[in-house]
């Protein structure tokens, strides 16, 4: 009999609209492939909230050295303040442009430029690698309200300008039933912002269900709320998920 996982994803990221990344399919397929009945459910949602702060900012390239984007909510961010602007045409196209992880880079890709950093997985090592590659300037940093402070905090300390601009909000769902009202066998995080989500859903309690995270950071918030994680997936990727899943059997 095949278990059950259940995706706890955002309901609208960008990288739904990456050409040739359908995200939540790839995701379920992957799953699927390697013996898992899967379901994806959406807990998060986003609001591109002054854009015209925004856009004051990004019209002036000559100011900063490059950008720094640590998800695809960023890059669907600065896309939308420049909505009449042709691919690639923004003044950004010989910045640098920072980026942490394959779907993030996607998203600058599907836009027309190319992207520093794809390799790395988590903020640290982002700032390692924007430490090597910056030669000087401030680095202008697209981030959600629920950035953590770790990548500004480790450039900070190594001298590195940066300037921080809110791009987008995180909203929670709340979750009244389990899908078709039974408890799947797993349930994964993407971010603790999912977990959040699923904390004020007293209704779906996580007794008697295994835990996978996506990521250490995610990892780390499901143990700080007293819960067991039985597999982790150290990149951002279905196949880094699945082969976790199965090493958990």
């Amino acid at each position: 009999m095949r278990n059950t996982v259940l995706l706890l994803r955002s309901g609208d990221e960008s990288s739904e609209n990456i050409p040739g990344q359908e995200a939540s399919c790839a995701w379920e397929k992957a799953l699927n492939d390697a013996g898992f009945d899967t379901q994806t459910l959406p807990v998060l949602t986003f609001e591109y909230t002054g854009q015209d702060v925004l856009y004051n900012l990004l019209k002036h390239p000559d100011r900063y050295a490059g950008l720094i984007f640590t998800s695809p909510r960023a890059v669907e961010a600065f896309s939308r303040a420049f909505p009449e602007t042709g691919i690639g045409k923004t003044g950004w196209e010989n910045k640098t442009l920072f980026t942490v992880g394959p779907r993030t880079a996607a998203a600058i890709r599907s836009l027309g430029y190319e992207p520093e950093g794809e390799h790395t997985g988590s903020a640290e090592q982002l700032a390692a690698y924007i430490l090597k590659r910056h030669t000087g300037g401030t680095l202008l940093f697209l981030c959600g309200d629920r950035r953590r402070d770790v990548l500004p905090s480790l450039l900070r300390e190594a001298g590195i300008r940066t300037k921080e601009v809110v791009a987008y909000r995180t909203r929670l769902r709340t979750l009244h039933v389990w899908p078709g009202d039974k408890k799947p066998d797993w349930v994964v995080f993407f971010s603790p912002s999912c977990l959040e989500a699923m904390l004020k859903s007293p209704e779906t309690s996580l007794e008697d269900i295994s835990i996978a995270a996506i990521g250490s950071v995610t990892a780390e918030a499901v143990r700080n709320h007293g819960f067991r994680v039985r597999a982790t997936a150290h990149e951002p990727t279905p196949g880094a998920l699945a082969l976790a899943l199965q090493g958990a059997h």
